[in-house]
């Protein structure tokens, strides 16, 4: 015990030997007692008892705190220590340090702090306990004790040292985070922000910790840095930080153009200056005006654009108009060259630009004959590169969509791998996997490649186009190279190969395989949809899908992304380069009846500016995130203390002021989960707005989102509550009612439930515009022109240019050489009247085109001779003189030719089959060059599309679109014209009878018009094709046709007649026969009954059973014409007139309104069509 040579002394009761250990422990532990390794406790009086420290410094530490509290099962015991002074013995200082009995002791409080663990663990490595601990021992009067654990705990008996000790900790220590967004959250920024960080860090670490750093990768790209320690190295590391964002980290900066024509000649013009760009990249671009973005480090920045902005300012313009149509296609061809030769020479930049007729415009004559100004044509397809496409953005499944490609993503050239390669060849089967096997095994597939499939049947396509992706590793990566690769591949293959008119892509990446950052992929696809828009064609390719699954937690933010995106590349330069983007969110305005416009909205509700916002709340918890919080985050606090203090009962709404949000009033209601209550608090806020005479009102989807009610039946209290409303009460202010939802299956319930609810009202939907369409020319036929079409031909005949340079002389300069170069190029040449008169309109419109391509004019004299003059350049001249004389020559030609194909036309007819199932006869110049097996260069059908054909199949495949059609050839007889759904038949065949294949439309749509009244299965439909019944039945058919033209004609009906094995042959041989009326019934007639219904038909009575059970039934051709009501006595309709007995009705029916019986007298009347066998 001789290193326990510093005692100290405390009085108690009796302690037991546990007791005296968890005393010992108590001053063993520097952080409890201040303390630290001493002796056993011993015993040296009644109540007094001694603990030795070996260090004189935690005996001081020990004696600086007043008391000291231990915890035991029975209650908690504060000792006083003291320490014997020289001159006095241990029992007189432990009763001068003992307390006296008679004073209550100081109850110890505590206060628990929750620290985040990133503090907490700092404060464990870097000893900030003790050190506080010291500094407290010091500061205070009462001792404030800290301990830590999964919290901060801090004692002490005095309230007020307790509060001040938590303030130092808190104001002392902090965390700090600092997000790093764009380049600096990647690498190789990342890597340096780390080094510096580091470095920083160690110099304040030095020679204790003060402060920590951490990188926490975020999501899409970005990076947190947390900062953890003393607040004052904190601070300055935040500095460091901040600094490199200011002066390191790559930004961009835009800069405005003066002239739109720089961005596609910027290069040219930094050559002409004397700009460095010092590791700073400049980029022009369209979007979202002309500018040049300016990207590097922020420090050197400003220093390249005060530069750039210097030499734009610097620049001059002028235009020069050329008197000449033509000179634009000179320059930008055979001229061009002459032109790049002025531009260096003069040292300036020219462009092309749109025919102007402004003051603005520095007119110069070129010495070329005046051409009077032109009408104006309407902007032709070949002005804008790409205009046929139209985006799409789909919600579903891209299993499920219906186009010519999908393309699908792949791990390793493995189908599987992805999600969408699983549900695809569940879908398929092994059919798909056969297929993808055999073309894999032909190749080997690097990052990027694109493996084509083709689709079995039960898929909505005709191939599959698997990308061979990579997962991520950053924007800089392999990963997005690949991606970008494999879809810009995809759309050249549906350009090459066309028949193909649309591909659906899904967003490929964000995945748990690839794990893409959802941005980033969004990114890679619109940007290779963009730049695929911007190529010269595309080809057959219409239609683009993109294809978003609605019930993924990040759907939302991924459609907004996807459309965002695509809208920013629907145009570019001034041209917009798609048809149109759609989408199946897009906002639905519906008329209803009421005049009211009901318009339901894919956004949010804080986005509207209606005079009335409809705000759900439970009227308790208003920071709960939803339409609530959102709402009341704009209105402000006030609305909010407004609707604390209200008292709303069950079923009512609350009227608040708006606060800071945009309209006259917010209205507050509770659905409590009840449609009944959602139906009429719809209503209670229509009659709001009409008694407050306010016009527009904004609701959300009451209780669809936290209240949890399924989208569906709210969807079907609101729209019922409209419909009550403005049906039943007269709207005079009211006019229009937005429903704003949210969510994309909110919106998908509601635009379902509100077109079946309102199926008649005036429907528009909303989507980015499309572009107008240019009509197709129709097809015309060869006739002489007359002089008055060639009036319309005249092209613009002003080509503008604009001249950019650093100074006047060089842009005069250059304006007069560039006109000198034209002037050497142009001609003019006249047509006499007697030389255009063997022009047809064809030859006309070849001509137009002709004159439009090379830029000429033409002009007719206005002095009544008839003439034309052709003017513009040389060659352009030339070749209207040559295309002229071609044209002379060819016209007897053509006369003969129209001669021969109207002859082939009355013998023999080719048709196609249409789409519907229908065969259509082709057109006489098709129909000629079938047979004549001239069809080198296609046929054309009667609606002007063009497809090549295969004469040994007998299959034509549309040129523009993936689709094979049938090509069958008929020869008429002389008497007769073959039906076009006929097969051929011999010149002897009387009768031939066709059996139907079920795949045929011809067989679904006889077996769907039987099968909508019957039950019966369809064992087999048989067409008739019987010539001398066929020939009766169409004379009689053009007599009733020419006897009522008037009245509605032959009414030409197809209608059900049963019959049995017996009767069957002689039908199809000889035809219905009013003789046998009788067998079964004669209640409207003694004639041939036929039902609209095959169902009466089908009736064992009408159509009895074989043997074997089948039954027989015709579709039969009828002529029902003007009928009246029959009855049981009639041979023969009666008059239709009395003073006229020979004009008599042409059929009978069983009741005159809806007839479901018509009765025929004449036998060639009817014409059994197709016979259907049944069971």
């Amino acid at each position: 015990m001789d290193n326990y040579q510093h005692h100290l002394f405390f009085e108690a009761r009796d302690l037991t030997d546990r007791e005296k250990n968890k005393i010992r422990r108590h001053f063993l532990k520097k952080r409890d007692s201040g303390g630290g390794e001493c002796g056993m406790i011993e015993k040296i009086g009644d109540n007094t008892y001694k603990i030795s420290f070996k260090e004189k410094e935690d005996q001081e530490r020990v004696l600086q705190r007043k008391f000291h509290n231990i915890a035991f099962p029975s209650g908690e015991l504060q000792l006083t220590v003291s320490q014997a002074g020289e001159s006095q013995g241990p029992e007189n200082v432990v009763q001068s340090g003992a307390p006296k009995h008679d004073e209550p002791k100081k109850k110890v409080m505590e206060k628990r702090v929750n620290l985040p663990p990133d503090l907490i663990a700092f404060i464990t490595s870097s000893g900030a306990i003790s050190k506080y601990q010291a500094c407290f021992q010091q500061s205070f009067r009462n001792p404030v004790s800290l301990d830590l654990g999964s919290e901060l705990v801090l004692s002490s008996v005095s309230s007020d040292d307790l509060d001040e000790a938590l303030a130092v900790v808190l104001r002392d220590l902090s965390v700090a985070n600092v997000e790093l967004q764009g380049a600096a959250a990647v690498p190789p920024d990342l890597d340096r922000v780390k080094e510096i960080m580091i470095k920083a860090k160690n110099e304040a670490n030095c020679p204790e910790l003060r402060v920590d750093v951490s990188f926490i990768p975020g999501p899409s790209g970005t990076t947190k840095v947390r900062l953890v320690g003393y607040n004052k190295n904190v601070d300055k590391l935040k500095e460091v930080l901040h600094e490199y964002q200011i002066n390191q980290v790559g930004t961009q900066e835009l800069l405005k153009l003066p002239f739109p024509e720089l961005v596609d000649c910027f290069d040219k013009f930094l050559s002409m200056t004397d700009v460095k760009q010092n590791r700073v990249t400049l980029k022009p671009s369209h979007v979202p005006y002309p500018c040049v973005v300016v990207s590097g480090p922020r420090c050197l920045i400003k220093e390249v654009q005060a530069e750039l902005s210097k030499a734009l300012s610097s620049l001059l313009s002028d235009r020069l108009v050329l008197d000449g149509p033509g000179a634009q296609q000179y320059f930008q061809a055979e001229g061009k060259v002459s032109k790049e030769l002025v531009e260096s020479s003069c040292h300036v930049l020219i462009r092309e630009q749109q025919g102007l007729n402004s003051p603005n415009v520095k007119s110069s004559s070129t010495g070329v004959t005046p051409i009077p100004t032109p009408r104006t044509l309407q902007t032709s397809p070949r002005s804008i590169a790409v205009n046929r496409t139209s985006l799409e953005i789909k919600l579903g499944s891209l299993v499920d969509e219906q186009v010519n490609v999908l393309v699908v993503p792949m791990l390793s050239s493995q189908p599987t791998s992805t999600r969408i390669g699983n549900c695809l060849l569940k879908r398929a089967g092994s059919a798909l996997k056969s297929n993808f096997d055999s073309m894999a095994a032909t190749c080997t597939l690097a990052p990027g490649d694109v493996l084509q499939v083709d689709a079995p049947s039960s898929l909505g396509c005709s191939k599959l186009f698997f990308i061979e992706c990579l997962p991520w590793d950053g924007v800089r990566g392999q990963s997005v190279q690949a991606l970008s690769n494999g879809l810009k591949r995809c759309l050249d293959l549906c350009v090459q190969q066309h028949l193909v008119c649309s591909v659906a892509f899904t967003v490929i990446g964000p995945g748990i395989l690839l794990k893409f950052p959802l941005r980033e992929a969004i990114q890679v696809l619109t940007e290779s949809i963009g730049q695929f828009g911007l190529t010269a064609s595309s080809g057959s390719l219409s239609s683009i899908h993109i294809v978003i699954k609605p019930d993924y937690p990040d759907s939302e933010q991924c459609y907004h992304d996807v459309y965002k995106q695509l809208s920013i590349h629907m145009n570019q330069g001034g041209q917009a380069i798609f048809r149109s983007l759609r989408s199946d969110v897009d906002d639905i305005t519906m008329t209803l009846s009421s005049g009211v416009k009901l318009q339901l909205v894919f956004g949010d509700i804080t986005n509207e500016t209606t005079d009335v916002i409809v705000n759900t709340t439970n009227f308790r918890n208003f920071q709960k995130d939803g339409v609530c919080k959102d709402i009341l985050t704009v209105a402000g606090p006030e609305v909010v203390a407004e609707l604390k203090a209200a008292i709303v009962n069950r079923g009512q709404s609350f009227a608040s002021h708006p606060g800071y949000f945009p309209c006259e009033a917010i209205l507050h209601v509770n659905g409590h989960k009840d449609a009944g209550i959602i139906e009429q608090l719809v209503c209670d806020v229509i009659e709001y707005c009409e008694t407050s005479e306010l016009e527009s009102v904004a609701i959300p989807a009451i209780c669809a989102g936290a209240g949890g009610l399924d989208p569906g039946v709210v969807a079907s209290a609101i729209l019922r509550g409209v419909k009550t409303a403005t049906s039943t009460t007269s709207l005079n202010f009211l006019t229009d009612i937005h429903l704003v939802l949210i969510k994309i299956n909110v919106f998908l319930a509601f635009k379902e439930e509100a077109m079946q609810m309102f199926s008649t009202a005036v429907i528009n939907r909303v989507s980015v515009p499309q572009l107008p369409q240019v009509q197709q020319k129709q097809q015309q036929p060869p006739s002489s022109v007359s002089s008055g079409t060639l009036h319309t031909t005249s092209t613009s005949n002003q080509s503008v240019f604009l001249f950019l340079g650093l100074s006047r002389k060089d842009v005069d300069d250059a304006m007069t050489k560039l006109k000198e170069l034209y002037q050497a190029q142009c001609s003019a040449q006249t047509f006499k009247k007697e030389e255009l008169a063997g022009l047809t309109a064809d030859d006309m419109e070849d001509l137009k085109q002709l004159v439009k391509t090379q830029g000429l004019c033409m002009q007719m004299d206005q002095s009544g001779q008839g003439s034309l003059t052709v003017s513009g350049l040389k060659d352009g001249v030339n070749q209207v003189m040559q295309m002229i004389n071609v044209f002379l020559q060819g016209s007897l030609r053509r006369e003969m030719r129209v001669r021969k194909e109207e002859d082939l036309y009355t013998r023999v007819a080719w048709c196609i089959l249409g789409h519907n199932g229908n065969w259509q006869r082709l057109p006489k110049t098709a129909n000629h060059n079938l047979e004549n097996k001239d069809v080198a260069g296609g046929i054309e059908d009667a609606q002007g599309i063009k497809w090549r054909v295969d004469l040994q199949k007998f299959e034509a495949t549309r040129i523009m679109g993936f689709v094979t059609a049938k090509l069958k050839r008929l020869v008429n007889l002389s008497d007769f014209t073959f039906p076009l759904y006929w097969d051929n038949m011999a010149d002897d065949e009387n009768l031939k009878v066709v059996v139907l294949q079920p795949s045929s439309q011809e067989y679904r749509t006889v077996k769907e018009a039987f099968k909508r009244t019957v039950s019966k299965t369809v064992m087999k439909i048989e067409r008739l094709q019987n010539v001398h019944l066929r020939r009766a039945y169409e004379v009689q058919k053009k007599n009733l046709s020419d006897k009522n033209k008037q009245e509605g004609g032959a009414g030409e009906k197809l209608l059900y007649h049963g019959t049995t094995e017996d009767n069957c042959d002689s039908i199809m041989k000889t035809g219905f026969n009013r003789r046998f009326a009788g067998q079964n019934a004669t209640s409207y007639g003694l004639g041939t009954y036929f039902a609209v219904k095959a169902s009466y038909s089908a009736s064992p009575t009408y159509s009895r059973p074989a043997f074997d059970g089948t039954q027989l039934m015709f579709v039969a051709r009828v002529l029902t014409g003007l009928y009246t009501q029959g009855t049981s006595s009639m041979k023969v309709p009666p008059p239709r007139n009395a003073l006229q007995s020979d004009d008599r009705y042409d059929s009978v029916v069983n009741r005159i309104n809806n007839p479901s019986m018509y009765v025929v007298f004449h036998d060639n009347q009817a014409y059994p069509d197709y016979l259907i066998t049944f069971k």
